[in-house]
């Protein structure tokens, strides 16, 4: 499958049609697939690993903390 891209903008009719103004570029889904998810390196993958972890374990403590305390 590809993908079809303006290196434009797209402009609407008025009968609704879609027209590019400027150059009409088609992509393959591992272009798309790289400029929309470019790769992570492995530090990068840890760090946003750890983040989770970490407010995981802070929601957890905050929702035993609020179910422990007497009101």
């Amino acid at each position: 499958m590809n993908f079809l891209g303006c290196d434009g903008i797209w402009l609407l009719n008025a009968d609704g049609t879609t027209v590019c103004q400027g150059q009409l570029k088609t992509f393959t889904v591992q272009e798309m697939r790289d400029f929309l998810t470019p790769a992570m390196t492995t530090a990068q993958k840890a760090e946003i690993s750890g983040a989770l972890l970490t407010l995981l374990v802070a929601v957890w403590v905050f929702k035993k903390m609020r179910t422990t305390i007497p009101h």
